[in-house]
């Protein structure tokens, strides 16, 4: 969102961002700064999503209720000509409410992440989907992927903007050549089925096993010391001398280590998009994907000569050793080269914000047809 709001802040327009954030507390007022062309009002969002919130019930109970209100209250106030939400749940929510000509932007598939992760929070967030599909009349997705899930899936005809990559990322990016090294990286948010770390921590284990240089630097909510993946790890008996646990980090601070690297190891299962796989392309680092993973194959490149990677079978170990051989073999510049340029085509704000202007263009048309 930094990146989106930069660019059409840069572009002369007036942007008002209003978000929700647990920290502020279930009877806080909302924070409103406003810095130039720039307004950003903050929402309290009530911390727990089933056990109370003092006298309020968890936020799962009423579908976010109290937050959707706070936030469309808060847009009420709002002198806007486009109303633009981002994630098809309680912020659409929000947005319909105040204005049905509202642009949505499904940033995932409810019914993909329902499948891989089958509990009661994931069956209310669908629930509060299928609600946003039958009252909005504008959409946009992020990937090619997505706009096949959500036709086939909700019947929705979806405009795809793929996310940008921000532009200090870009920046950095160069080719790259083949050393010695065999840095690689493994960037995943959370522990679960849908990331498919067991079988990527397996196939470096294997691979690694003849190649003393090989490293695997691991980074995320989940990938830190003692945490689950560290556990598993131990659990399983893999070999740990090569294995890093970073953790979670800050942005700019992940895009600095990501840029010692060599590789990037996505053996996720499922991707709307995949933004970490854009921001290794914009790097320079080749990537090893899913060939079935969502949105990885098109974000990578859908021509076998412009390729950022390879892409492979990742619930089979031996696929993915087989990629990683690929990866670190003659085609290694070629990747290498091929990420950059398609990051700097395709995923540079200048591209992602033209193409939402003309979006938001489309929609003062519409909204004069109604």
């Amino acid at each position: 969102m930094g990146t989106l709001i930069r660019g059409l802040l840069a572009r002369g327009h007036r942007v008002t961002a209003i978000t929700t954030d647990v920290r502020l507390g279930q009877n806080t007022v909302p924070v409103d700064i406003t810095a130039g062309s720039f307004r950003l009002i903050v929402c309290p969002s009530r911390p727990r999503a089933w056990r109370p919130n003092g006298l309020q019930p968890g936020r799962a109970f009423d579908m976010f209720r109290v937050e959707v209100t706070a936030l469309a209250r808060s847009l009420e106030g709002v002198d806007a000509d486009v109303v633009h939400a981002h994630w098809s749940y309680e912020f659409a929510l929000a947005a319909l409410r105040c204005d049905p000509n509202a642009l949505v932007t499904c940033h995932d598939s409810p019914r993909q992440v329902f499948r891989y992760t089958r509990n009661a929070y994931r069956a209310m967030r669908y629930l509060m989907a299928l609600r946003v599909f039958r009252q909005a009349r504008h959409f946009t997705t992020v990937s090619d992927y997505m706009a096949g899930e959500l036709a086939s899936g909700f019947g929705i005809k979806a405009r795809v903007v793929p996310n940008p990559v921000a532009d200090f990322v870009l920046s950095l990016g160069q080719p790259r050549r083949l050393t010695g090294s065999r840095r690689i990286a493994m960037v995943c948010n959370g522990w679960n089925d849908i990331k498919n770390a067991e079988r990527g921590l397996e196939a470096f284990a294997a691979w690694a096993a003849s190649l003393p240089e090989a490293e695997l630097h691991l980074f995320g909510h989940g990938y830190g010391l003692n945490q689950a993946a560290y556990k598993w790890v131990v659990a399983s008996s893999l070999p740990r001398h090569n294995l890093i646990f970073h953790g979670p980090k800050l942005h700019a601070d992940l895009i600095a280590a990501l840029n010692t690297m060599d590789a990037l190891l996505h053996p996720a299962l499922e991707e709307s998009f995949g933004v970490v796989v854009a921001e290794a392309m914009a790097l320079g680092l080749p990537v090893v994907g899913g060939h079935a993973s969502g949105a990885v194959p098109s974000v990578l490149g859908d021509h076998a000569t412009r390729i950022a990677g390879v892409l492979t079978d990742v619930t089979s170990s031996t696929a993915m050793i087989q990629a990683l051989d690929r990866v670190f073999g003659p085609d290694y510049e070629q990747f290498s080269l091929a990420g950059v340029n398609r990051a700097r085509d395709v995923f540079s704000s200048e591209a992602v914000v033209s193409a939402y202007v003309s979006c938001y263009q489309g929609l003062g048309q519409a909204s004069s047809r109604h």
